[in-house]
C-alpha cells in the first residue's frame, strides 16, 4: 500500500508560511498582537484547540487564507458571510464612526434600489 504525502501539522504549516513570508517570530508577534508564548506553543503544536481569532490574525499576517488555517487546525470553517461591520473593520480598518457612516450609506443605496424591484403580491 502506497501512502500519500504526510499532512502538515498546524505548527509545521505556520512555520513554513512564516519562512516563506520571510518574517521573524518577533515580526509575527508585532503584526498579530498575539503573545510570543502563544505563537511558540502553536508552532510546537502544543495547542489542542487554537483560538479562531488568533488563526485569523496569523493568516492575515502570513498572507494565507484563514479557512486554510482552520482546516489544518481541524476547526470548523465558518460558512456564513461576515457582518458588514466586521468586514469594514477587517478589510479597511475603519473606526466605529466610519463603520456607522458606511452602514447608513449602504442602507440608503439598498432603499434606493429596493424601490425599483417589483413588489411581490401576497
Amino acid at each position: 500500500m502506497v501512502k500519500g504525502p504526510k499532512r502538515l501539522s498546524l505548527g509545521q504549516y505556520l512555520e513554513q508560511a512564516r519562512e516563506e513570508a520571510g518574517i521573524s517570530l518577533r515580526q509575527l508577534v508585532a503584526a498579530t498582537g498575539i503573545p510570543q508564548t502563544t505563537i511558540n506553543r502553536l508552532l510546537k503544536d502544543e495547542v489542542e484547540k487554537p483560538n479562531p481569532e488568533h488563526l485569523t490574525r496569523l493568516a492575515d499576517a502570513l498572507e494565507r487564507n484563514a479557512s486554510d488555517l482552520f482546516m489544518v487546525a481541524g476547526l470548523p470553517i465558518p460558512r456564513g458571510l461576515p457582518s458588514i461591520d466586521a468586514l469594514l473593520r477587517a478589510e479597511y480598518d475603519l473606526p466605529e464612526e466610519a463603520v456607522a457612516e458606511a452602514k447608513r450609506n449602504i442602507q440608503a443605496i439598498v432603499e434606493k434600489y429596493d424601490d425599483r424591484r417589483p413588489k411581490s403580491q401576497h
